[in-house]
């Protein structure tokens, strides 16, 4: 599988993944996402925030190949917005990163401590954001949270592709 293709199917994943998460964190108790839990983001609402961030972050990086000014301000209890706005942003990574052809995604570029290929940010990208993914379903079982949670692994993924 080239390249280009890899990319585009782990980036419509990543939307994937998020809307699921979202639509189904937009179905509980918006208290809950403002609980602390120990977690390395505090809340649910802050770990939202920091997918977000990250994904502006790298969208800037893998784009530009350098960051300009990036200033992202964390909202208080503005979880509806940011769950939005993270799911906008996973747009835009396809919009974004799909234009790329396969020698602009195995050209190098330079993070701020790695020196990596377009595509391999981009991997990270979505692998980070399946990270945290996990943290929010576990956060929301320790904060009590029954019932089922959608599945947001990359099999679920596949399997999805292949019963539209």
């Amino acid at each position: 599988m080239p390249i280009k293709n890899l990319v585009f199917r782990l980036l419509r994943y990543n939307l994937w993944a998020n809307e699921r998460l979202t639509s189904w964190l937009k179905s509980i108790d918006r208290e809950i996402l403002y609980t602390e839990t120990g977690s390395s983001f505090a809340t649910i609402d802050l770990t939202i925030q920091h997918l977000l961030t990250a994904q502006l972050y790298w969208h800037e990086l893998i784009t530009s190949g350098r960051i300009k000014d990036f200033d992202f301000v964390l909202k208080d209890h503005a979880v509806e917005e940011m769950m939005n706005e993270l799911v906008k942003s996973s747009q835009l990574l396809i919009d974004s990163f799909t234009s790329f052809d396969e020698r602009q995604l195995i050209e190098i570029i330079k993070s701020s401590d790695s020196t990596q290929s377009r595509y391999e940010f981009i991997l990270h990208v979505v692998n980070h954001s399946t990270y945290h993914r996990g943290q929010v379903v576990s956060m929301s079982r320790r904060l009590g949270v029954k019932g089922e949670i959608p599945v947001t692994d990359y099999d679920g993924y596949l399997w999805w592709l292949g019963h539209q």
